[in-house]
C-alpha cells in the first residue's frame, strides 16, 4: 500500500512488565470466580449460599478481584459483533530468545493486538490481531510489528472463522461444546452485546435506557443470544497467572478429503479446548488448549486430538507467557487504543 519502511523501534530500554506473575487466590476467591465464569450475572446471594459464606463476603471479594484486574466480567462474543471484520494470528520469529519477553511486551502495546503468547519454539511469539478491516491489518504488520527491533519474520494466518470461544478456567465442570460460536448477530443484538462487553453486570435497565428500548426486550434478546450460543456473560482471567495451568496452541493440518468445520466441531466438544480458529496458511486450524498439567496436555494431544479423523499433522506450541487485553467495541477506541470513558465494572444485582 506504499507505506514507507519505518524506523526500527528499539526495545533496549523497554522493561518487560512480567506478563506472568504469581497470583495467590484463596479457596473462596476460586469458588467465587468459578461461579462467575459459569454465569457472570449470578447474584452474590446465590453464590454465598452455595459456597457457605456471607453475601457481604462475596460482594467484598468480587469487588477486590475486579479492582485488582484479576477478573473482568464481560460479554464474550464474536469480534464481528463489536465492529471488527478481520482477525489473524501472527507467528513471529526473533533474533534471540533473550529478547522474547521484551518483544512480547512491545507487541502487547499495539492497539490492534489483543493476545500475545511467548513460546520459545519454532515461532517464538504468537500475536492475535483483531482489526477493523484489511487495511488496518496491513498497517499493523508493516508499520507497527515491522518496526519492533529483534523481529526477524512474521507468518500470518488470517482467520476464515473464529469458530469457537470458551473462556472457563476454574473447576466449572464444563462438558465442552458450550462456548460462543461464530454466528451473525442482528443490529439490536450487536448493540446490546457492545454494551455488555464493557460491563457484563450492567443492569438491563441501564442498557435499555442507552438503546432506547424496553428492559423486557433486553432480557429477552440476551437470553436468546445465550441460548443460541452467540454470547456468554462471564468472568475472564489470565489462566497462566493461576500458576497451575498449562496452555498451548495446537496447530493442525487437515487432510484434503475432510471438511475443516467437521474437525473444528470435533475439537469444540473437548473440555480442554478453549478456542478454535479456522485459518488460511500452512495450518488449517489453531486450537488453544488449557490443562492442569503438561502430562494432561500430552494426554489431550495423544488420545483426543491426533486420533481425530482428518487430522494429517499437529504441532504443539506450549505457552511460556501470556498477555491479553479485553476487546472493546470498535466505536469506543481511538487510533491509539485508549478507550473513551473507561468503564468500571459494576457489582449490581440484576
Amino acid at each position: 500500500m506504499g507505506h514507507r519502511t519505518p524506523a526500527r523501534t528499539s526495545i533496549k530500554g523497554t522493561q518487560a512488565h512480567g506478563l506472568l506473575a504469581s497470583l495467590p487466590l484463596t479457596e473462596t476467591d476460586r469458588r467465587i470466580i468459578s461461579h462467575l465464569q459459569q454465569d457472570g450475572r449470578r447474584t452474590f446471594a446465590a453464590i454465598a449460599q452455595d459456597i457457605g459464606v456471607t453475601e457481604k463476603t462475596v460482594r467484598t471479594r468480587a469487588r477486590a478481584l475486579l479492582d485488582q484486574k484479576v477478573i473482568e466480567i464481560v460479554a464474550l462474543v464474536s469480534p464481528v459483533a463489536l465492529g471488527y471484520s478481520v482477525s489473524a494470528l501472527a507467528a513471529i520469529t526473533i533474533d534471540s530468545p533473550a529478547l522474547g519477553s521484551r518483544i512480547s511486551d512491545a507487541l502487547a502495546r499495539i492497539d490492534t493486538i489483543d493476545y500475545v503468547v511467548l513460546t520459545y519454539s519454532r515461532y517464538a511469539i504468537f500475536a492475535e490481531i483483531i482489526a477493523r478491516d484489511m487495511q488496518e491489518l496491513q498497517t499493523t504488520i508493516e508499520t507497527e510489528i515491522g518496526a519492533i527491533e529483534g523481529i526477524t519474520g512474521v507468518e500470518l494466518f488470517p482467520y476464515f472463522s473464529l469458530h469457537y470461544q470458551q473462556a472457563r478456567i476454574i473447576d466449572t465442570g464444563s462438558e465442552g461444546d458450550d462456548g460462543v460460536r461464530d454466528i451473525e448477530l442482528g443490529a439490536t443484538d450487536k448493540a446490546i452485546a457492545s454494551q455488555l462487553s464493557l460491563d457484563g453486570r450492567m443492569p438491563f435497565s441501564a442498557v435499555a435506557d442507552h438503546l432506547d428500548v424496553s428492559e423486557g426486550q433486553i432480557r429477552q434478546r440476551v437470553q436468546a443470544m445465550i441460548e443460541n450460543r452467540q454470547l456468554q456473560i462471564m468472568a475472564i482471567l489470565n489462566p497462566l497467572k493461576l500458576l497451575d495451568r498449562t496452555m498451548a496452541w495446537i496447530a493442525i493440518k487437515v487432510s484434503s478429503d475432510t471438511r475443516l468445520r467437521q474437525v473444528a466441531d470435533a475439537l469444540s466438544t473437548m473440555p480442554d479446548i478453549s478456542y478454535v480458529a479456522i485459518c488460511a496458511g500452512r495450518f488449517d486450524i489453531f486450537a488453544e488448549a488449557i490443562t492442569t498439567t503438561q502430562s494432561g496436555l500430552l494426554d489431550l494431544v495423544e488420545t483426543k486430538v491426533r486420533p481425530l479423523r482428518g487430522i494429517r499433522d499437529a504441532e504443539v506450541f506450549i505457552y511460556a507467557n501470556l498477555h491479553y487485553k479485553r476487546l472493546l467495541p470498535v466505536h469506543l477506541k481511538d487510533r491509539t487504543g485508549t478507550p473513551h470513558n473507561e468503564p468500571i465494572h459494576s457489582i449490581y444485582e440484576s
